[in-house]
């Protein structure tokens, strides 16, 4: 079975290169290697650098007319993963593709954000007003001249298969990215981005780098403490512990090693809800039937009934 937490060497050395001072040293990464982006001024590649830059400025453009509406109406979105990252921790935008931009928001502003968003001009995906206001799925999709913005309440899709609980001061503390906007303060940033890469079945070498970045701004800012307290609190330690020995071992971050024991100490018996989610498109839809509550339980499985009824698959996660 393929070892997930294994970077390749390209990845290795473009961590040890981001951390010194001297120039790129590893070999040259294949033509669709994830970090080509990061890696072009070092390449020598001035085309794809440009390039990188300018789609990751349009990307911010497309998105600066509808936060700047949102912000207006005194409302705090979040960027999360490669739209906060980007321009916090890379050495330039483009360094950091997006394939989508990741905004958390509070549920309190669910509504008015998406309001704003579709009189601004972008269209809803899926997977439909109900199933997301209702709390059931966290994400909506929203496109807009070729760009997918994606508004999450939580970290899971599905937010009652989560274990544990988000970090208690996920929306008191922060970076100011531009008016409106605010990265979650490092620890949570990092929690974030590996509550992520292990809901994963593959992982991007970009996601390494975040986490390389990311760690190293903890360590620099002695933040170690509140990383753990709200790692804790997810129930989900042993495995995050994993990524983050890969990243001491492997892309030589500044994790410390106590941090990585008392992760591994903490076992819970629901950390094998991360292993099922994996498994396949079917079973995080059950797992969501068998983690919700009260009518949420009742109006999901008669929707998904209703779904087998008429002849469509329920069990897809779009």
């Amino acid at each position: 079975m393929k070892n997930i937490y294994q970077p390749d060497l390209v990845t290795k050395e473009a961590c040890k290169w981001l951390s010194g001072s001297g120039s790129y040293t590893g070999p040259e990464p294949r033509a669709n290697h994830g970090l080509i982006p990061l890696l072009s001024r070092e390449l020598g590649l001035n085309g794809v650098n440009l390039q990188a830059t300018a789609m990751w400025f349009k990307q911010e453009q497309i998105l600066r007319k509808v936060l700047g509406k949102i912000n207006n109406a005194g409302i705090v979105l979040w960027a999360v993963k490669g739209f906060d990252l980007s321009r916090s921790v890379y050495p330039f935008p483009g360094g950091r593709p997006m394939c989508d931009a990741d905004l958390f928001i509070e549920e309190k502003n669910r509504q008015e954000i998406m309001s704003i968003f579709l009189e601004d001009g972008w269209t809803k995906g899926s997977p439909g007003d109900g199933v997301f206001t209702s709390g059931i799925v966290s994400e909506m999709k929203m496109f807009k001249q070729g760009l997918m913005a994606e508004l999450h309440t939580h970290i899971f899709y599905f937010p009652a298969t989560f274990p544990g609980k988000l970090p208690y001061d996920l929306f008191e503390s922060g970076r100011l990215l531009e008016p409106g906007v605010r990265g979650f303060a490092w620890h949570n940033a990092l929690l974030l981005v590996i509550i992520h890469m292990i809901t994963n079945t593959s992982i991007r070498p970009v996601w390494w780098v975040d986490v390389h970045l990311l760690c190293n701004k903890i360590t620099e800012e002695n933040r170690w403490d509140e990383f753990l307290i709200n790692a804790n609190r997810t129930n989900l330690c042993s495995v995050i512990a994993k990524p983050l020995e890969t990243a001491l071992n492997e892309l030589t971050s500044e994790v410390p090693i106590w941090v990585i024991k008392a992760l591994q100490y903490q076992k819970n018996d629901r950390e094998d809800i991360i292993e099922k989610l994996k498994t396949g498109q079917k079973v995080p839809t059950l797992l969501n039937i068998r983690y919700l509550v009260g009518w949420k339980k009742i109006s999901w499985s008669f929707a998904l009934l209703w779904l087998l009824v008429i002849g469509k698959n329920p069990l897809k996660k779009e």
